[in-house]
């Protein structure tokens, strides 16, 4: 599957840079597939917003891990999406 950037929130699978613009983001929620599976998403300035290793995963997705914002971040870029899928959801 590839990225959905339209809409709210956004789904993303793949790595690469999705925003340059300053952005409210008000969560990410993150639904790895495979213990030790990685995830970074870092900010134009490559200032780390989340970085984690999945501890516990589901094939199905059925584990998540999400954390808050409630913030503007100076764009978007995922670095790390080892598998499964990141939604970014905004203001």
């Amino acid at each position: 599957m590839s990225d959905v950037t339209t809409g709210n929130p956004w789904v993303l699978t793949e790595t690469g840079v999705k925003t340059t613009h300053p952005t409210y983001v008000r969560r990410m929620v993150w639904t790895p597939t495979t213990d030790g599976d990685d995830l970074s998403v870092t900010d134009n300035g490559g200032n780390v917003l989340w970085s984690m290793k999945a501890l516990a995963a589901d094939s199905n997705e059925g584990i998540r891990y999400e954390r808050v914002f409630e913030c503007s971040v100076n764009g978007i870029t995922v670095t790390t999406c080892d598998h499964g899928h990141l939604w970014i959801y905004f203001n």
